[in-house]
This record gives structure tokens, sequence and C-alpha cells, in this order.
């Protein structure tokens, strides 16, 4: 007789990330369009599904010493697999070629997934490199019009990669096998732990769009195809802000004072260049490229606060975050293949696509943080996390920068819903099927937000106790 095969929650979740990987690779060679969007589907719900039971039943399991499935980890994977699911959707009518963006889609995703599983510094390097050459390949396969962004991607994430290998070199002494580890405490003030320290900050916040190190986020967001704009955006920086979270609340956790004056000082100046220079575009990709910066000095605030709290709003915004711009970036995909770029373009929108219209307007409030939806709860969430850790000027001018954004946001809603007279847009069911879940989503969990909560503050508190 054989033996018995014991399948545990943990091998199913590895063997599907896997399988993932292959439905891409397969779909490059079968070119079987329809087939490969149901297939890469199923697997990322049955991805989602299994993560979900890993986190609700607290499993705990260290991989080779490289990775560690646990509820902060699963959280983040179940987050990341309904982000790439809206993203697949819209992609399949809205990329050129579907089977090659498979194919990518599934090497960006295992990076995005190695990152939150990451037990070791390596393999946070390896897992962001694989997201950045699989995204840069992914704006070039649509044509030759896209050499430039994809380049500016390219070159800049290599940056990043080599800032943060040096940040490593520093503190190999300390850390010889590079695992995610806890620093010595006698360690802490000596020059190369602070110096890495900076360097890290430095080489994430040019992946997660935080000010200095943004300034190619709007060419790259503007330059690209929209549904890969979406990925970008609602996937690939967040995944930055993830291993922040492991890095910092970790690694450095002894260092938390000053970590939290320089995550500060970050979201002070990446809310407010966010805010002040998307008043003045015109190009409604290139406003919610400028928004999207300022959404991420939004996100510092948590990290700012260096408590579980700070965690726990960090990790909830950034879901609903990635909610909010991949819907928004549905609809500037599906209106940009129109030629409906600017502003100006938007003009009776509301009598052109009702869906459209009113989908934009709910998600834009959401952005500003109008209550009862998901991106109050957010804003609600840091700007409490900043005033609890004593940081009540930062939180006054997030609430400022709030306000700013009310402005540029408001030009968009008026044009859309301007009495000029226009012939209604068809829309395709892949950009319908992604506005509902995202408008559902910002509406259910802005009126009854505490199951992600609950979850967020559960993912954060078993990273304090790495």
């Amino acid at each position: 007789m054989l033996p018995a095969i014991s399948i545990t929650p943990v091998t199913a979740l590895i063997a599907l990330l896997v399988l993932f990987l292959i439905s891409g690779i397969a779909a490059m060679f079968l070119r079987k369009a329809k087939a490969q969007l149901a297939i890469s589907s199923i697997i990322l719900l049955a991805i989602f599904s299994v993560s979900s039971y890993i986190f609700i039943h607290g499993i705990n399991v260290t991989i080779l010493q490289v990775f560690k499935v646990y509820p902060f980890s699963t959280f983040f994977i179940s987050v990341f697999s309904v982000g790439l699911l809206l993203v697949n959707m819209l992609s399949y009518r809205y990329s050129k070629d579907f089977p090659s963006f498979s194919m990518l889609l599934a090497f960006t995703a295992s990076g995005a997934f190695i990152v939150a599983l990451s037990f070791s510094l390596i393999a946070i390097i390896f897992g962001i490199e694989i997201m950045a050459l699989s995204t840069a390949f992914m704006i070039i396969i649509n044509g030759k019009q896209y050499v430039e962004p994809a380049v500016k991607l390219f070159v800049l994430a290599a940056i990043a990669v080599a800032v943060m290998g040096f940040a490593m070199a520093l503190i190999f002494q300390y850390d010889p096998q590079l695992s995610i580890g806890q620093i010595p405490a006698a360690s802490v003030g000596t020059y190369f732990v602070l110096l890495s320290l900076l360097l890290f900050a430095g080489a994430l916040a040019m992946e997660g769009a935080v000010f200095p190190f943004n300034l190619w986020i709007p060419d790259v967001y503007q330059g690209a195809p929209g549904n890969v704009t979406a990925l970008l955006s609602g996937i690939n920086k967040k995944v930055a802000f993830v291993a922040m979270f492991e890095i910092f609340f970790v690694l450095f956790i002894n260092n938390l004072q000053l970590l939290s004056t320089v995550f500060l000082a970050l979201s002070v100046v990446t809310m407010f260049f966010g805010n002040i220079v998307a008043l003045v575009q015109e190009n409604v990709k290139r406003l919610f490229a400028y928004s999207s910066i300022s959404q991420a000095g939004y996100i510092l605030i948590g990290f700012a606060a260096a408590s579980l709290y700070g965690i726990e709003a960090s990790a909830f915004q950034i879901l609903a975050h990635m909610l909010m711009i991949i819907g928004a970036f549905a609809i500037i995909t599906w209106l940009e293949q129109k030629n409906i770029k600017t502003i100006d373009d938007y003009a009776a929108l509301g009598r052109r696509s009702p869906l459209a219209a009113l989908s934009l307007t709910l998600i834009m409030l959401s952005l500003i943080g109008v209550p009862p939806l998901m991106g109050f709860v957010g804003k609600f969430l840091l700007f409490s996390s900043a005033i609890s850790s004593g940081l009540l000027a930062l939180a006054v001018l997030a609430i400022i920068n709030s306000f700013i954004s009310v402005y540029y946001y408001a030009k968009v809603i008026l044009s859309m819903y301007s009495r000029k007279e226009a012939k209604p847009i068809p829309m395709g069911w892949e950009v319908k099927a992604v506005l509902l879940i995202v408008v559902a989503a910002i509406i259910l969990f802005g009126i009854y937000p505490q199951p992600i909560i609950t979850a967020a503050t559960y993912a954060g508190s078993t990273l304090l106790g790495y």
C-alpha cells in the first residue's frame, strides 16, 4: 500500500502559489486567454481561501529559515490575492497580449507573496526585484511607445535593490544569516546600524512612492498602460510597505524612536508634495499618480506612530487604498482607450456612463475620507494612532492635507456631472465586475469595518511577537 499523504493548510498554500506560477508560464505557450482567465481566477480565489483559513486558525510555520507562514504574512497574501484578481480581470480586455501578461503577472504575484512570507532579507530583495522586472516587461509588451516608462521603472528599481544590498552588507556582522531577527540592543547606536536603517528607509521609500524618492512615479504611471498602472499602484507599491513592516518593526525594533522621527518627516513632506502638485494636474491619470503619492504619506502615519495601533491603521489603509486605486484605474483604463484622458474630457460622464461616474465619485469621496466609506475609517485610524502616540501635530497636518485634496477631486466630480450633452459609452463586463466589487467593499467596510480592523490588529500583534 502507498503511504497516506497528509496535506496541511501550509502545504496547500505553497502548492497553490507554485501552481499559480506554473499556470502563468503555461499560458504563454497555450495562448488560451479565456481559459487562462478562468484558471488564474480560480487559483487566486483558492489562495485567498487557504490563506484566510491559516490566518483564522493562527498557524505559524517556518520554512527552511527563509519563509514564515503566520497570521501577518497570510493577512497580506489574502489582500494581494484580491488585488491580483481584480487586475487580472481588468487586463483580460485591456492587455494587448493577455497570455504573456498572465505569465508576467504570475511572476509579479510570486514576488509579492515572497515578500509577504519573508523570514530573510535576501528573500525580500529577491521578491521586490522579481516584481520590478516582471512589471517592466508588462509595460513593454504593449508596444514600443512604452519603452520609456519601462526603462524608468527598471532603473529606479535596480537602484533601490542596490541600496538595499549595501544596507544588508552594513549589518551583516550583526546578523550573519541575514534573517529578519532583532539586531542586538548593544549594537543599536553604532554608525553601521544607523546608516543601514537610513539606507533601507530610502530604498523602500523609492519602491513605495515616498517623497523625495517618488519623482519617477507620475511619468511611469501616465506612460504605462492603464491596467499595468493599476497593478503598480495597487500591488507593487503596497508590497514595499509590507517589507517596511517586516524590516523596521522586527530588525530595527530597538531603533523605534529614530524610525518614528524619520517616518514622521517623510509622511509630512509626502502628503504635502502629492496633494499640492495634484492641484494643477489636468490629466486624470497623472492626477491619480500624485494622489497615490499623498496616500503613501497617509500610510506612513502608522509607521510614525510606531505602535500596534499604528501597524493596524496602516495595514487597514493599505487594503483600502489598494481597492480604491484599482477601481479608479479600471475606469481610467477604460476611458483611455476612447481617448478620454483629461478632466475636461470627463465632462458629462454622468450622462454617458452613470455607473462609471457614480463609482468614481464614491472612490474619490473615500480617498478624501468622507464617511461612511472605507477611506474614512482608514484615515480615522491613522489620525487616531498618531494622536495616541503623542503626534498631534502630525494628525493636524494630515487633516489639512485631506482638505487640500477636496479641491482636485471636486474638479473631476463637477466635470463628470456637467450638463454637456454626450452619447453613452459602452462598458465591458470586466470593468463592471471590478467596479461592483470595489464599490461594494468600500461601502460595506466603511459601514462595518470591524472584521478588517480585528484582522489587521491580529496581524500586527503577530508581527510584533515575531
